[in-house]
């Protein structure tokens, strides 16, 4: 069997006598989508998916999505996330699954050349992650997305306010309603979905607010209302580990004994159980407010 270093069309490999049919059919390949191959041994990205893809998508198709983004050194999309593409309307691309296809006509200047296909700019790729609501249903998610995005200055949010200005795509009210309640200083897609859900219930939480007692540095809080000093922090799978457990416990202590009150929010509650979460942060709020 040659040194095949990447995705490869099966059809392709038995025309030009690289492969046997046999050959193709055996454990030392797998397949990525149908008539597509990489090396079993090849780690499976999603990057590494967008190129198999690539090869049976019709060139005037166009990668966008989080999969754009992906590819342009981004990582939000994994390996299981499917493949997103913009395809002309007349323009022929059999749906199979792993894949995301929307048709529509694009403008040239939404696109650059990704050989052998083509790859959505970072505006219009930023508008079909708003856009979609078939991958991203939630609010919370789209704008937890767009927060990465101006975090790592994917893109800009005054360029982007000026995109969505006068278009007039499906869910581009979705997209603007978006770029108001975003906010880069979330410092994981948790975080600003758990901003977003309380936002969503009309609460105003600062996020990454420092806390200085004494003129020395204390802690710095995921979400905060300094005036009654009542926080509320993500806790993600790396916090169960000893000795975070350990530091958070006492940087905990230590809030506590500054009068802060943290609720602890774990992954279970947050997507678990959105609306009890609700709930006991407006009790602990008209606690300490005496409202």
């Amino acid at each position: 069997m040659p040194d095949i270093t990447g995705p490869f069309l099966g059809s392709h490999a038995l025309s030009e006598g690289w492969l046997t049919a046999k050959q193709l059919r055996s454990p030392a390949l797998g397949r990525l989508f149908r008539g597509v191959y990489v090396p079993a041994k090849m780690p499976v990205t999603h990057e590494l998916r967008c190129q198999a893809a690539a090869l049976i998508a019709p060139g005037p198709a166009v990668l966008t999505g989080c999969s754009a983004v992906t590819v342009r050194g981004l990582p939000l999309a994994d390996a299981r996330d499917p493949v997103e593409f913009l395809v002309p309307d007349l323009a022929k691309f059999v749906a199979q699954p792993g894949l995301d296809i929307k048709r529509t006509d694009l403008a040239k200047a939404e696109f650059e050349d990704w050989e052998p296909v083509r790859l959505a700019t970072p505006l219009r790729a930023t508008l079909d992650i708003l856009t979609s609501t078939r991958l991203r249903k939630s609010l919370m998610r789209t704008v937890a997305l767009l927060d990465s995005l101006l975090r790592a200055e994917f893109v800009e949010r005054a360029a982007l306010r000026t995109f969505l200005e006068h278009r007039h795509d499906h869910g581009v009210v979705r997209a603007r309603r978006a770029l108001e309640l975003a906010d880069p200083r979330a410092e994981s897609i948790p975080e600003s979905e758990l901003r977003v859900l309380l936002k969503l219930n009309g609460f105003d939480f600062v996020p990454q607010l420092d806390v200085v007692v004494h003129g020395q540095f204390l802690a710095r809080l995921d979400l905060a209302v300094e005036e009654c000093r009542l926080a509320v922090e993500y806790d993600g799978q790396w916090h169960q580990e000893a000795a975070q457990t350990e530091r958070d416990i006492e940087r905990r202590r230590r809030l506590a004994a500054a009068g802060w009150e943290v609720i602890v929010v774990t992954k279970e509650w947050l997507y678990g159980a959105p609306l009890d979460l609700v709930d006991t942060v407006r009790l602990a709020l008209a606690r300490r407010t005496g409202k």
